[in-house]
């Protein structure tokens, strides 16, 4: 899969699973047409600082724990020299295992960061900015991360790392695992919006 290919499922996938969710969770909060064109592009540089560095970093993590040596990586796209798509890490010589677990290592945080989510928002009603925000960035990053690595190595080719993941484990549990990660960032998507709809349920305070 090249890296236009790629970059072009990126932007669909983040209009669908991004964008689209987080217009109808600040419509939901009564927020004007403007404020929402704003605080979108205002999301949209946030989220691209955060998500390149928590995948790769949960690579780095899950590497090093069980025993790999870094030799390079990039945490963010270099967008200065056009580079929109690279984020990655190279390792030294490892087992397959290691390799397993390096490479599940990020979709691994994607499930942690869902009930940890789900506490946060429980907690606390969130002005329209930042519950958009944390939605982005919790929920809609988790599904989104699974989403374009699993299509673009299931689909369209790619060599990443489901590619790598369908053919180093069962094929059956990588699928599954894949699309119960998927619902499960939208179900709690889903669970926000809907609290969103009614504001005055579970709520203590907002900021």
């Amino acid at each position: 899969m090249s890296d236009a290919a790629r970059f072009l499922l990126a932007g669909l996938l983040f209009f669908v699973l991004i964008v689209m969710p987080v217009f109808g969770y600040l419509k939901l909060r009564g927020e004007s047409n403007k404020h929402i064109v704003l605080w979108i592009f205002t999301i949209w540089f946030l989220w691209n600082a955060l998500n390149a560095p928590i995948h790769e970093g949960a690579h780095i993590l899950g590497g090093v724990l069980v025993g790999m040596h870094v030799q390079q990586y990039q945490l963010v796209q270099h967008f200065w020299s056009g580079d929109f798509v690279h984020g990655y890490v190279k390792f030294g010589d490892a087992s397959k295992q290691q390799l397993r677990v390096s490479t599940l290592a990020p979709y691994v945080a994607d499930c942690l960061i869902i009930p940890i989510a789900v506490l946060l928002f429980r907690r606390r009603r969130f002005g329209p900015f930042f519950g958009a925000l944390f939605l982005a960035v919790t929920f809609l990053r988790s599904a989104f991360d699974v989403a374009v690595n699993y299509t673009a190595d299931t689909m369209f080719g790619g060599r990443g790392d489901f590619s790598f993941l369908l053919s180093a484990c069962p094929r059956t549990a990588v699928h599954i695992g894949a699309w119960a990660s998927m619902l499960l960032g939208a179900a709690g998507a889903t669970w926000e919006l809907l609290r969103a709809h009614h504001p005055l349920e579970g709520t203590s305070g907002a900021t």
